[in-house]
């Protein structure tokens, strides 16, 4: 009998042994079993949460478009893209559509041409309906309340998804919601569709559309260009040329978590513009050969070319 003890704890110790220490080693990484200093170990401890490096952890990802991209051909792949999914950090239903809403890559058909006015006009529409906005928690409910709100002068029917297109000059383009390192440290900053990322290529680009040079920006309209996927050569520095005619496309899109400027004067805390309908996200944006607005016909193509980058060029720095 003590032989085939012997035999059984031998047994055991050739079989298990080995594995101890990588099983122990396991359950220490996922903090179910630790050591503290001067224990001699074996101390349970609570699982250290990781450390942010530039912003709280991104949820949700990979990001899947549904489509492909209308920028493809120069499309460049950016850590959001792998760890930031459609709705953003949204956990609630309103947030989520309207993060799904922002992130549309997929409007389909020939693009409609509009004015700064008809986006003007549909924010008049909005406030006709009494479609509720001016935060993050007074948003639609449903979001399709947002369709066919008004027509061109064409009688073209204009509503969230439509795919349109703008003529403007751009009026200091910069990167949005990018924080200090003070307000990093403090936890502030980032865009909950983008997963409260902090650095320049993880948010979008903010784009006032202004008729005239210097234009107050309470009289702009707004495009985005989101960080996914978004090409290289796609910069504030590339938009910010003085003098640049632009003509963005992309689809229609109601920002209903911001306010608008009061007596000429922009709201803290909310981008100055004059509606809060958007060209986001942007799918193209052409430069005009042409001086002024009046010598860019939005359909001359020979007037117009890409602002574009190679494909598989680096990013750009944050």
């Amino acid at each position: 009998m003590a032989t085939t003890r012997s035999t059984k704890k031998g047994t055991f110790r050739r079989r298990f042994a080995p594995y101890l220490p990588l099983a122990l080693a396991a359950l220490a990484q996922i903090g179910v079993v630790g050591s503290s200093p001067g224990t001699g170990g074996g101390a349970v401890e609570a699982a250290t949460p990781p450390v942010a490096v530039h912003g709280p952890k991104p949820t949700g990802g990979p990001f899947v478009p549904g489509c492909a991209y209308p920028f493809a051909d120069i499309e460049i792949a950016h850590s959001i893209d792998a760890d930031c999914g459609i709705s953003g950090d949204a956990t609630d239903g309103p947030n989520q559509a309207q993060n799904q809403a922002k992130n549309n890559f997929c409007a389909a058909g020939n693009a409609i041409t509009v004015t700064a006015n008809d986006l003007v006009q549909l924010q008049a529409a909005v406030v006709k309906a009494n479609i509720p906005s001016g935060s993050h928690d007074q948003l639609p409910p449903n979001r399709s309340v947002l369709k066919d709100l008004a027509k061109t002068s064409k009688g073209e029917a204009l509503g969230e998804g439509v795919k349109v297109r703008l003529v403007a000059l751009v009026e200091k383009a910069h990167y949005s919601d990018v924080p200090s390192a003070a307000e990093r440290a403090q936890g502030k900053g980032g865009e909950g569709v983008n997963c409260n990322e902090f650095l320049n290529e993880t948010n979008d680009i903010h784009i006032p559309l202004v008729q005239t040079p210097g234009a107050n920006e309470c009289t702009s309209v707004t495009a985005e260009m989101s960080p996914h996927a978004r090409p290289v050569g796609w910069t504030p520095a590339a938009l910010n040329v003085a003098g640049q005619v632009v003509r963005v496309t992309g689809q229609l899109f109601f920002d209903g978590s911001h306010k608008l400027c009061v007596n000429d004067k922009g709201v803290p805390g909310n981008p100055a513009r004059a509606s809060l309908w958007e060209i986001h996200p942007v799918y193209a944006l052409d430069v005009c050969s042409g001086k002024t607005i009046t010598e860019c016909p939005v359909d001359d193509e020979s007037k117009w070319h890409p602002l574009e980058a190679k494909s598989g060029a680096a990013s750009p720095s944050p």
